[in-house]
């Protein structure tokens, strides 16, 4: 029995019941602590990013804001294929009543119907045209593009270039044109100081100069304009001549110089430059095929309206693109007209009347440039979507307070309220021999005490013959469930007849429902806040626990390994006793 006991596997059974006996002892409390802590940090993670979202929303529920969701807005039409409505927060109430009697229309401009593969009759050789496009920029001014197309000699097929291929040409160089501004070739020098402002799309810098060398000059001016910004600048040097050139990246800005208080613009040649934007940010040009065989132009305004029009369409000097495909036109307001025998006539689709929209409210006439219209009623955006016909009934248009859009905001707070309720409330009980992780923590005791205290509390400053708290209002509290929203109908009559004691009750001062608790429960949240804190602490004590635990697992090993030598030394002690007990009784039997 003996020798049994002090075989190699008996002795790693003892030193492994040893470490466990020991572990049991030593180590297992501080896992029992350090997992309990581990725990704590995790619900803590949990409940901060609970408590950040009740924050977040309180931060608009405490607004007492004319932009805030307490005076939210609804817009609504009783004929949404004629008439849409949308209004945003502080839109003023109202009815209305519309009728749409014209829709607005982008300005736009046919070519002459040309057979595809003939020879153009002007465009006869390669070379670069130039052409000025007016349109409307809103406000009784012009915007004026500048459009150089070059007919390349690869575009030419034993010596003529095809009408559809010059369409396309023109197209590709509208489409892409952008407002690109190139002074007078200058050499020598100017007598000239002084400024002059540069407005781009109306963001007006001032560029200084000295008098001097017109290289020096345009170098200074370069640098100028790139510390702008959203421009492409550039010298440009002929031998002894030097020119300024620069581009206006953003289609949908222009480009003004103006106030020289010198004589550089002109003698630059670039006095002139006023509203200059790209082609491609004011009209788009295409071409199709209106019948088999034929090819066709059309340029069409990006914007509807008649004060966005195109108003000119002129080939510079003897250049020729426009009059390729008939729309040298100039200020001429020439009609378009579709012939069934023959090219039709190039000109204007719309009359500059067809352009706005039209349209009856309240019974007075009333036009603008879009279908979309911003400024009639403030707050809302009034949509116009179909020609009304006489037997058509009138548009009823409303504008009233939004109770489904705050009744939902108010839902949602009552949601992450309960959220953050609950979890602590849940985490805060013994179920069986489970243990909640908050049950005597103080931190989650005093979040605890803060909500119910929104939950149950009157607001001081209030009246009690006014809405002053949140059971006034429909909304009642549970110790164990949290807020509910149990009487719709109060609340919605509160936001509906009494919208200012709404808002007192949730923001006024430190007082209010959310006021008051946003101020309680931001001290808890942030790197410095409690919860944080509290983390830091715990994983502190998680990290020392952490050392203990390593360093009682040490201790246990080296006396394991102290026990297991022993036993070893017993184990071959104890065989040589066997083996001299075998030599004896050989002996002792001879």
């Amino acid at each position: 029995m003996a020798t049994n006991a002090l075989t190699t596997s008996s002795i790693n059974s003892l030193v492994s019941d040893y470490i466990t006996s020991e572990q049991s002892k030593r180590i297992t409390p501080l896992t029992n602590k350090k997992t309990k802590y581990q725990n704590l940090v995790s619900s803590y993670s949990a409940l901060s990013s609970k408590l950040d979202s009740l924050k977040t929303l309180l931060t608009d529920l405490k607004s007492s804001a004319s932009s805030s969701i307490y005076y939210s807005k609804t817009g609504t039409s009783s004929n949404t294929n004629f008439v849409s409505v949308a209004s945003s927060t502080g839109a003023v109430d109202g009815s209305y009543s519309l009728r749409v009697n014209q829709l607005a229309k982008n300005d736009l401009v046919l070519s002459s119907d040309l057979n595809t593969n003939d020879a153009s009759t002007v465009i006869t050789s390669a070379g670069t045209h130039e052409f000025t496009i007016k349109t409307g920029d809103g406000s009784g001014g012009e915007y004026t593009s500048k459009v150089s197309v070059t007919f390349d000699a690869s575009d030419f097929t034993a010596g003529v270039i095809s009408n559809s291929k010059v369409m396309q040409k023109i197209q590709s160089a509208v489409n892409s044109d952008t407002a690109a501004i190139t002074s007078s070739s200058v050499t020598g020098s100017t007598a000239s100081s002084g400024s002059f402002v540069i407005d781009i799309g109306g963001t007006e810098t001032t560029i200084n100069y000295s008098a001097g060398t017109y290289s020096d000059v345009i170098d200074s001016i370069v640098t100028q304009l790139n510390n702008i910004g959203g421009l492409t600048v550039q010298k440009v040097v002929d031998g002894s001549n030097y020119q300024l050139n620069f581009t206006v990246n953003d289609t949908s800005k222009y480009v003004t110089l103006k106030s020289d208080t010198g004589t550089l613009l002109t003698e630059l040649g670039l006095n002139a430059v006023t509203k200059e934007k790209g082609a491609s940010g004011v009209v788009t040009a295409s071409v199709f095929t209106p019948s088999t065989g034929l090819s066709q132009f059309s340029l069409t305004a990006k914007t509807s309206g008649n004060d966005y029009r195109i108003t000119s369409l002129t080939d510079t000097a003897s250049n020729n693109a426009l009059n390729s495909i008939g729309l040298n036109l100039g200020a001429s307001r020439t009609s378009y007209v579709q012939n069934t025998s023959g090219a039709d006539t190039p000109g204007y689709v719309y009359a500059t009347t067809a352009l706005n929209s039209k349209f009856e409210f309240n019974g007075i006439n009333i036009e603008r440039n879009s279908n979309t219209i911003t400024d009639l009623i403030t707050g809302t955006t009034v949509t116009l979507n179909s020609i009304m016909q006489a037997t058509d009934t009138t548009v009823n248009v409303s504008v009233t307070k939004d109770v489904a859009t705050i009744k939902k905001k108010i839902e949602d707070f009552i949601t992450k309220f309960n959220d953050v309720y609950s979890y602590i409330k849940s985490n805060s009980k013994t179920s069986g021999e489970t243990r909640g992780v908050f049950l005597g923590d103080a931190t989650a005791s005093s979040l605890i005490t803060t909500l119910n205290d929104a939950a149950y509390k009157t607001v001081s400053g209030i009246p009690s013959s006014q809405l002053n708290s949140l059971s006034k209002i429909g909304i009642t509290f549970n110790i164990d469930s949290g807020l509910t929203l149990s009487n719709s109908t109060t609340f919605e009559d509160a936001v509906k007849t009494k919208s200012d004691e709404v808002v007192s009750l949730f923001t006024t001062s430190t007082n209010g429902i959310a006021a008051s608790l946003y101020d309680k429960v931001n001290p808890y949240l942030g790197s410095s806040g409690y919860l944080i804190k509290s983390q830091q602490t715990y994983n502190n004590t998680i990290t020392t626990l952490t050392d203990s635990i390593t360093s009682a697992q040490k201790r246990i090993d080296k006396s394991a390994g102290v026990l297991r030598s022993r036993y070893i030394q017993l184990q071959t002690q104890l065989a040589q006793l066997y083996s001299s007990q075998s030599y004896f009784s050989f002996t002792s039997s001879s």
